[in-house]
């Protein structure tokens, strides 16, 4: 089973999840849209997308790029995921429901909100100040959940 992991990360949060599911599979290969050039997918059998939210949605890269391979993807073995982290639970759900498409919602095998980091070291001013404000929070937190992240890989084995 050869598996493709595509994704978006601004600040490292999602690449630091993505190299934990790299970790719970043999066979995997990693691409940031936001670097890379996706391989076609023929070669894989499933495909995991995932990315954080910015604003209320998953970057545009992310989802321009499920939007134009949609009838492909939906061949395949798929996972879904997020980094994300705002305090009310709905908001968070309608976010991701907002950042895939529901065909593939509908069609994934695994869904998942692995947790957040906010990093303030890594951001720029106006999005500390953002934070701030949203999340009511005076310091970096680091938010990940392990047991998400695997419990995801064991629905796409």
């Amino acid at each position: 089973m050869s598996i493709l992991i595509i994704y978006t990360t601004k600040h490292g949060t999602v690449e630091k999840s993505v190299n934990q599911l790299r970790e719970r599979f043999k066979e995997v290969e990693t691409v940031n849209l936001l670097k890379e050039k996706v391989p076609g997918l023929s070669d894989y059998s499933t495909v995991i997308m995932g990315g954080s939210i910015y604003m209320g949605r998953a970057q545009k890269e992310l989802t321009s790029y499920m939007e134009i391979h949609l009838e492909t993807l939906l061949t395949k073995k798929v996972g879904l995921f997020l980094c994300a982290g705002h305090p009310d639970k709905s908001i968070i759900e309608e976010e991701f429901n907002q950042s895939f498409p529901k065909r593939l919602i509908d069609h994934a095998v695994a869904k998942e909100v692995f947790g957040y980091e906010l990093d303030f070291a890594k951001m720029n001013m106006l999005e500390r100040f953002i934070i701030k404000k949203v999340h009511k929070v005076k310091e970096s937190q680091f938010k990940l959940d392990e047991t998400k992240i695997t419990h995801f890989a064991n629905k796409l084995r």
